[in-house]
């Protein structure tokens, strides 16, 4: 896995790795099924913020929180956490104001590592 690649879409490769025991393979894995978990959570987001259901909106960015600090994409954890805070405080015009951006950093990540691991694996 290129690490370098992975850097530059803002994971820290060095805490992924901790959370994964030092083992690249099984960062490998973790990777590949934050992809699959993370194109899920992305539809289920929109489906839960058209409703207004922010319980499951926050139930989702809760997931999103706690796996994509698996990976070290830091950044996107600490918006999925303001955004489940958000959910459990009821606080709509919060998560209104950045679901946009949270949704599109997301599919940024989960494109950019479709790319990173078509690659590896080809």
């Amino acid at each position: 896995m290129e690490m370098t690649a992975l850097n530059k879409l803002g994971i820290d490769t060095e805490e992924g790795l901790a959370y994964c025991a030092d083992d690249p393979e099984f960062y490998e894995e973790m990777l590949t099924e934050f992809i699959a978990d993370g194109c899920s959570a992305y539809s289920d987001l929109n489906k839960h913020f058209e409703k207004c259901d922010w319980k499951h909106y926050g139930i989702t960015a809760h997931t999103i929180k706690s796996t994509s600090k698996m990976i070290g994409a830091k950044a996107l954890s600490e918006k999925a956490r303001e955004l489940e805070t958000a959910c459990k405080e009821e606080n709509g015009s919060a998560i209104i104001a950045e679901h946009d951006s949270f949704t599109a950093e997301l599919a940024k990540l989960l494109n950019g590592l479709r790319t990173i691991t078509e690659t590896v694996t080809e």
